[in-house]
């Protein structure tokens, strides 16, 4: 089995020499010498120079010395076979400008986790940490309930909102006039049926609006809700755990970007 990783970070100082004469010592140190005679017809080790000039050997010991001979590098491009008794496996590391690709095969799985983690020692290599922005859209379907109010106002931010979200490829439901304080089951099976509700909060009573995110709330949906700025609105009525933005009065749009950072990712 083979397990390949990219890596977008390592320094741009990077010691290359260092680096890859620890990884070729820490395999020697496991038990195991390179396999020169194999048959694969992959295994080469290329140092990419300036001015389009390549040098390729077929050795880790003579690989080094060009290393040390040539350090005015733009790429390198390794792959080695190692055996020992009953076990081989085969590493290649590529390193380029902006990425460092990095495959292992064995039979065995915590060698080739082991190699990794070496890999990443010596190479300093890593990738830039993702900022948790909510639950990930790995977790939760597309689909929206877009709750708003019916009349000309509601219904035009609502409009415009549905067809933003569509175009993101979002499954929109709404609630097709509805506007009483208990919640009919048809309301309630389509917030059922969403991941995600969004509540648009315009002039007029909220209390139908705030019931239906506290019924989803109650069903553990990711709940985003939009407030024209100018109203009046207590944002611990629907409780905690959700996504609360505000927006100028006509201007719904306002809220698009921020729609882009709030909304679970993928």
């Amino acid at each position: 089995m083979d397990d390949t990783r990219e890596y977008s970070i390592y320094p741009n100082d990077l010691d290359l020499l260092s680096a890859y004469r620890s990884l070729y010592d820490y395999i020697a140190q496991c038990g195991y010498a390179e396999d020169k005679s194999s048959h694969c017809r992959e295994i080469e080790f290329t140092l990419k120079l300036p001015e389009k000039r390549k040098l390729r050997t077929h050795t880790s010991e003579e690989f080094l010395r060009l290393l040390a001979q040539n350090t005015n590098l733009e790429e390198t491009w390794t792959h080695c076979h190692w055996i020992k008794k009953n076990s081989d496996i085969a590493i290649t590391v590529s390193i380029y400008a902006s990425n460092i690709y990095v495959t292992v095969k064995a039979d065995d799985l915590s060698i080739i986790g082991g190699l990794h983690d070496k890999v990443r020692e010596v190479f300093r290599a890593r990738n830039p940490e993702r900022e948790q922005r909510g639950p990930s859209r790995h977790d939760l379907k597309p689909t929206i309930f877009l709750a708003h109010r019916f009349d000309e106002q509601g219904r035009s931010y609502a409009g415009k909102l549905a067809t933003f979200l569509r175009r993101l490829g979002y499954d929109v439901a709404e609630g097709e006039g509805y506007e009483a304080r208990d919640i009919p089951d048809k309301v309630a099976d389509r917030i059922k049926a969403q991941d995600i509700l969004i509540c648009v909060v315009s002039e007029g009573d909220p209390t139908w609006l705030l019931s239906e995110a506290a019924f989803a709330k109650g069903l553990s949906k990711f709940i985003i809700i939009l407030v024209q700025e100018d109203l009046p609105f207590k944002k611990g009525i629907v409780g905690g755990d959700y996504e609360h933005m505000t927006f100028p009065k006509g201007f719904l749009e306002k809220v698009f970007s921020d729609l882009l950072y709030v909304l679970p990712s993928r």
